[in-house]
């Protein structure tokens, strides 16, 4: 239960600690950007009031000296401004135009030296720039008039009018989330103060001066070399003992630890039982604990010898005058740098599981044996009858001309039987394989031409006509399994009324070289499909059904495969399968075979 709590555990933590992160800089993008917005709109406003006293001192600077235009004058000089008007210096419209008041003209103006204004509560949607310029020419001293000229701003009051909604929303809300953030300081800060508190409560005494992260990296510091010197304290045995605890009290198997000199550490009952010796004490050598058992000691004392780890075997021992079979694993038990801290040797009871395999191997022979009897015994049988009959015939008629015929009947029995005795021998007979290398194209085009196919035309196609695939093999044997395998072909191209040809083809792969026998015959029968490769098991009328079995024992004698399958567009196709491990070279057509 607990490893399934640590990631939980581990999320929250995380949590925790990013949490008050992602608020605080939640509030600290907020307010930027607020204040960024804000700063904008007062920039955008100062630049309008800039641009309307501009535009009103320019219109000052035409009018000076001159006489009051006319309002269609007036107008011609600001066409884009909102409303113009020239005025006295109580602020009374001398000249206006467009939409502008004719009084209190200067009252939006907070003092003598404010050239522009707006947008505010006396300016709502606009903004003002004023400028003064003399008198006329006639006019008395003292009189000079002033130019207003408002320009439009709807947009900008709604929008400052906006952002002072807005500021109160997001302050109001970072301040809540300040707090909240302040809330998980205290989490934050409730693991450091336990390591405090753990680290005073260990006895360590805080230096004067000395901050809380020093103190806290010097308390770790001695519980670290506190580790380190009971870890060079414990000796090596204690680890292994600890192992044989663990293990001798649920293992059915026989356990033997070995200290790194071959010494005994533990030897659990299952072993003592096995070897039928009693359980020596812990440090006995391994000569003396094994002394009525000398293959298992001499394999033992090699090992440790030789710091090697032997591969699984069997080894046969006596016990109370019985002989056993025991299974042995060898295990180098390793320290973190890699040097050997000692040895599991651990070891099964196998005679029982071998007596039962040598009678399932025993019994499954009997069964096939018994099952190619009956079929040389049928094939006997009916061949016979058959030589018994033609006999018959010819004892009741001697002197007829058919006696001929009855003759030939009789040789083509008589070679059916040396046939079916010939295929029985090779299949029972095939382990006197004589290897040597051999040029499998070769092997291909010389069984192509066998003149028992009876004219039927075999195609060979080989997918590099300039390579040859040497192999290790019989060729005798590989070619007879090749010949087996197109006469089938040639037999289910004739059942479906074809003439051929037979394709046998080569080809070498990445994983081996493969040889494919395909026909355009009737097919596999679905009743044979499971017994393709058994002894006389055959679908096709007057078959003895050896072809097939001594062809998948040759191949299978030289690590191949063969397997049949359907052929695309009907038929059949038969393919051999060598691995690689099993080739020679694939080069020129030299190799002989």
């Amino acid at each position: 239960m607990t490893r399934t709590r640590r990631p939980a555990l581990g999320l929250r933590r995380e949590i925790l600690i990013l949490l008050p992160v992602a608020l605080l800089l939640l509030v600290v993008l907020s307010t930027f950007t607020l204040f960024s917005f804000r700063n904008a709109l007062e920039l955008l406003a100062e630049e309008r009031r800039g641009e309307a006293a501009r535009l009103a001192e320019g219109i000052a600077g035409r009018l000076a000296g001159g006489s009051l235009p006319s309002q269609a004058e007036l107008r011609a000089l600001a066409p884009q401004a909102r409303g113009l008007a020239v005025a006295d210096r109580e602020g009374e419209a001398l000249v206006s135009a467009g939409e502008i008041p004719t009084s209190g003209l200067l009252a939006p103006f907070a003092g003598d030296d404010v050239m522009a204004a707006g947008p505010g509560e006396a300016l709502p949607d606009r903004i003002a720039g004023r400028a003064s310029f003399g008198a006329p020419v006639g006019a008395p001293v003292g009189e000079d008039r002033w130019v207003r000229v408002d320009l439009a701003a709807e947009v900008l009051p709604a929008q400052q009018r906006g952002v002072s909604v807005l500021s109160v929303v997001v302050l109001g809300l970072n301040a809540a989330l300040l707090l909240l953030v302040l809330s998980f300081l205290r989490h934050l800060m409730a693991p450091w103060e336990t390591l405090i508190e753990r680290a005073r409560q260990m006895g360590a005494e805080q230096e004067p001066g000395e901050g809380e992260i020093e103190f806290l990296l010097a308390t770790f510091e001695r519980a670290l070399s506190a580790i380190t010197a009971t870890e060079q304290a414990r000796r090596p045995e204690d680890d292994i003992q600890a192992l044989e605890r663990t293990l001798s009290a649920s293992l059915q198997s026989g356990l033997l630890l070995l200290d790194r000199a071959g010494n005994v550490l533990a030897f659990n009952a299952v072993a003592a039982s096995l070897l039928g010796i009693e359980a020596p004490p812990p440090g006995t050598p391994l000569a003396e604990a094994l002394a009525t058992q000398p293959e298992l000691r001499s394999l033992l004392e090699s090992a440790v010898a030789d710091r090697s780890a032997p591969k699984r075997q069997e080894i046969s021992v006596q016990t109370g005058g019985e002989a056993r079979t025991l299974g042995l694993t060898v295990h180098p038990l390793r320290r973190d740098d890699g040097g050997i801290r000692g040895w599991l040797v651990l070891f099964a009871d196998l005679t029982e599981v071998q007596r039962l395999a040598g009678e399932s191997r025993l019994a499954e022979s009997l069964a096939q044996l018994g099952e190619m009897a009956g079929g040389v015994a049928h094939e006997l049988r009916n061949s016979l009858a058959t030589l018994r009959g033609y006999l018959t015939l010819i004892e009741r008629r001697p002197d007829e001309e058919s006696i001929a015929d009855y003759l030939a009947e009789i040789r083509h029995e008589a070679d059916h039987l040396e046939r079916v005795l010939e295929d029985f021998l090779a299949f029972a007979r095939p382990g006197s394989a004589r290897f040597q290398e051999l040029s499998l194209t070769r092997l291909a085009r010389r069984a192509a031409a066998d003149p028992s196919l009876a004219g039927m035309e075999v195609r060979v196609n080989i997918a590099d006509p300039a390579a040859d695939v040497c192999l290790r093999g019989d060729s005798q044997l590989l070619e007879r399994a090749v010949r087996n395998l197109l006469h089938n072909a040639a037999q289910a191209e004739r059942e479906a009324g074809g003439n051929g040809p037979v394709e046998l083809s080569i080809e070498a792969g990445p994983d081996g070289v493969e040889l494919a026998v395909e026909d355009r015959g009737p097919g596999l029968p679905p009743e044979m499909r499971e017994r393709l490769f058994h002894p006389f098991a055959t679908g096709r009328r007057g078959g003895v059904g050896l072809g097939l079995a001594l062809a998948h024992r040759i191949v299978t004698l030289h690590g191949g495969r063969i397997r049949l399958e359907d052929r695309p567009g009907g038929g059949t196709r038969a393919l051999l399968t060598f691995p690689r491990d099993t080739i020679v070279t694939i080069g020129s057509e030299t190799a002989s075979s």
